[in-house]
């Protein structure tokens, strides 16, 4: 259950950051993340709507420190930005979440591996 939730949010968040949706991003971040992400969509570096064509989704590590939950979830998958061809991608996201289920899951980071 978890996989296909954390695969709904990562197409959400897509979503979100192709329409500059800055209040569905701050929903979902650390605020940290949320201002890093901020940046970038300040830069002006803007790209074509992002199609997700495929996605797998693999939970390898949760765990709990201190007041807080932690998962790490794998993403790889295809995906086509605009018009351009598909790419492949790969990457980490890290998860955090109050143990007092205070919110729900925020993305706290993304580690690129390809």
């Amino acid at each position: 259950g978890f996989a296909k939730h954390a695969k709904e949010q990562f197409i959400r968040l897509q979503t979100a950051y192709d329409a500059g949706d800055r209040k569905a991003l701050a929903e979902v971040m650390t605020p940290e993340m949320v201002d890093e992400i901020l940046r970038e969509l300040d830069s002006g570096t803007r790209r074509g709507p992002t199609r997700i064509e495929t996605l797998a989704a693999e939970v390898f590590e949760v765990e709990t420190q201190g007041d807080q939950h932690w998962a790490s979830v794998r993403f790889t998958g295809t995906l086509r930005e605009g018009d351009g061809a598909p790419v492949a991608f790969d990457e980490v996201w890290n998860l955090t979440k109050p143990a007092d289920g205070s919110s729900g899951w925020l993305l706290a980071g993304i580690q690129q591996l390809a």
